[in-house]
């Protein structure tokens, strides 16, 4: 398995900051991975599902979106549509190196929401892999937080990579919420016609099981549903929950 660091300039005119794990044999699968929420590509959990996905014979591409840590542009740009674009330009820059004869996405949390919005959108995606996805994109904050942050005109977040290392804190503004609120998730599954995997986590208590399952049932077949016990929203800290869920993603693309 080889790793390359690489800048992808964007249709927006930034560079996003990517790493492609190619697989020791050529391959011409290739899989994009959506990160969470403000979420790093090089959160460990990202890093390890790359890694197994190359030496399943995937090129797998782990990103930053627009505005957050090594990807240029401003945090106003973390909108939804921007990082639509990111998803497809990235998937450009990859075509123009090579064929691929599958495509798939895979993303945790709002990279899961990202990833099932983007294949509604684009024939060329032949799988989604949606883990812990959120029904509604709004669901970063209680009621009580969003209401704070449209007073406030911005949240302030603070996170890191890895834990404790390198900590960031990222001001969103309140217009990020508002754009995100347009997208119907459960509208938007109901139009992709290929294979689609959701996985929840039953100590998930940020995004329930119930809810996510919700999700399923608007979902065309093929599709899977998988409620993975003991397993929480940030699974990314417990090396056996990501074993746990990377299997179960394997085992779906393979």
């Amino acid at each position: 398995m080889d790793e390359k660091k690489i800048l992808i300039r964007s249709s927006a005119g930034v560079d996003i900051s990517a790493a492609v794990h190619y697989p020791k044999k050529q391959s011409d699968r290739l899989a994009i991975l959506v990160p969470g929420y403000l979420d790093s590509k090089d959160y460990v959990h990202l890093v390890m599902l790359a890694e197994d996905l190359s030496h399943i014979g995937y090129t797998a591409v782990r990103f930053d979106p627009a505005g957050t840590w090594e990807s240029e542009g401003d945090i106003s740009e973390y909108t939804i549509a921007r990082e639509l674009d990111d998803v497809g330009d990235i998937i450009s820059f990859m075509l123009r190196e090579k064929t691929y004869s599958s495509i798939a996405l895979a993303g945790h949390s709002r990279g899961g929401a990202v990833s099932i919005l983007y294949a509604a959108r684009d024939p060329r995606i032949s799988a989604v892999c949606a883990i812990m996805a959120p029904p509604a994109l709004r669901r970063v904050a209680s009621d009580e937080k969003i209401a704070r942050w449209k007073k406030d005109g911005f949240r302030a977040s603070l996170k890191n990579v890895p834990d404790s290392m390198n900590e960031k804190v990222f001001r969103v503004p309140y217009a990020v919420v508002e754009e995100s609120i347009k997208y119907d998730l459960p509208a938007e599954v109901g139009k992709l016609h290929i294979p689609l995997l959701l996985i929840a986590g039953d100590n998930d208590e940020q995004v329930l099981p119930r809810d996510v399952k919700k999700i399923y049932e608007l979902a065309h077949e093929p599709k899977k549903f998988i409620s993975l016990k003991g397993v929480g929203h940030v699974y990314r800290r417990f090396p056996e929950q990501i074993k746990m869920v990377n299997e179960v993603v394997l085992a779906f693309l393979e």
